[in-house]
């Protein structure tokens, strides 16, 4: 009974981007609305953290709710002749602002990871929308993504009710992560959710090796990435943005002594990118489950999982070595490289957008959780 309900909660979330399905290419769900209407029971939501990775296609957009309010980690997605990421996302907060009228429409904060593109396009459309009381980026005003950054730096100015906080890394001193009123503007009566950042912009070049694109690490914003532990009661979870190799070895040096990145619930770091996991990162984590934020490997376009190879077999693999929750089996493809996949049969609690549709990962405070999917 509690899955339907669960389900019934998704469902309304994702119904305006199916209404919209015939423009925006959205998923449509795979149980019926009508089936599950009238299941939903307001104590569903007493002590309960759901993490919402929202499909917006090839990129990520992180909505965690929680009965005292709720908190967007970025605000990105694909936009092309398949997908429209704005649509979709603003169809799917439409939605569940309409479930919650106790939050009155209002994100109690904006953080984005890193200025690029699939991190920050649905920026403008959310600030214009939504009430949101603190923003958080790296202070970047760079990249691909750098309009959607700059535009929420700006906002403040013109809202004096809104705070904003850049992360640099040197503010971070406790390996346990940095915290404040801005960070962490959430309180909830019964059990209070603990956000603290683990990493930020990086003021001078550590000398870390290797070139991609024409850039060093340290000239790539996703090295930058405002890194995020979430934790509610015995719940806790992951969020890495794009941190690449170099960076993520630097994180566990600084944090996996403390205990920090002992974590449930992972979001893949870098879309489940070659470079964006390490196998010593999952031995720290020790995550129950894990999401992948990507599109569908069938759509052959540029900026998309398929022209990356998202997610990548390697990663697949380092994964399903250390989760031992098991998920219904399901095949999927991995990229071998891009533009290349190969088969997979999925057991593990390995989650993706790209093939799950939404997927909303409900902890409670003892640490219990249930997983949801839309379905694609």
């Amino acid at each position: 009974m509690m899955t339907h309900r669960l389900l019934l909660v998704l469902a309304l979330a994702i119904m305006p981007a199916c209404t919209a399905a015939q423009r925006t290419n959205s998923p449509r769900l795979t149980k019926s609305i009508e089936a599950l209407a009238g299941e939903l029971k307001a104590e569903d939501s007493a002590e309960v953290w759901r993490t919402h990775f929202i499909d917006v296609g090839q990129g990520l957009a992180v909505l965690h709710e929680f009965p005292c309010g709720a908190y967007l980690i970025d605000a990105g997605g694909e936009h092309d002749d398949k997908f429209d990421s704005n649509a979709a996302l603003v169809a799917y907060l439409d939605a569940f602002f309409a479930r919650r009228p106790d939050l009155h429409n209002t994100l109690d904060a904006l953080l984005l990871t890193h200025p690029h593109v699939d991190h920050t396009r649905g920026v403008e459309a959310v600030l214009d929308r939504y009430q949101v009381r603190n923003l958080i980026d790296n202070g970047q005003d760079f990249g691909s993504g750098a309009d959607g950054q700059k535009f929420l730096q700006a906002w403040p100015r013109s809202h004096a009710d809104v705070h904003y906080r850049a992360i640099a890394l040197a503010d971070i001193v406790d390996p346990k992560g940095l915290s404040d009123a801005v960070i962490d503007p959430l309180r909830c009566p019964s059990a209070d959710p603990d956000f603290r950042v683990l990493w930020g912009r990086v003021a001078t070049d550590p000398g870390w090796p290797g070139m991609r694109f024409g850039k060093t690490p340290f000239q790539n914003s996703n090295n930058h990435s405002v890194v995020v532990r979430v934790a509610y009661g015995k719940a806790s979870g992951l969020f890495t943005g794009d941190l690449e190799e170099p960076a993520i070895k630097d994180l566990l040096a600084r944090s996996a002594p403390s205990g920090a990145l002992d974590i449930d619930i992972y979001q893949v770091g870098h879309h489940g990118s070659i470079n964006g996991t390490l196998p010593a990162l999952c031995q720290a984590m020790t995550p129950e489950v894990a999401v992948f934020a990507v599109g569908p490997s069938y759509w052959q376009i540029p900026w998309s999982a398929w022209k990356y190879g998202h997610p990548r077999r390697e990663i697949v693999a380092m994964l399903e070595a250390v989760i031992v929750r098991k998920r219904k089996p399901i095949d999927i493809m991995v990229g071998i490289k891009g533009e290349h996949f190969e088969p997979h049969h999925l057991e593990a609690a390995l989650y993706g957008t790209g093939w799950d549709g939404t997927v909303v990962v409900e902890s409670r405070v003892d640490g219990r959780q249930r997983i949801v999917t839309a379905g694609r």
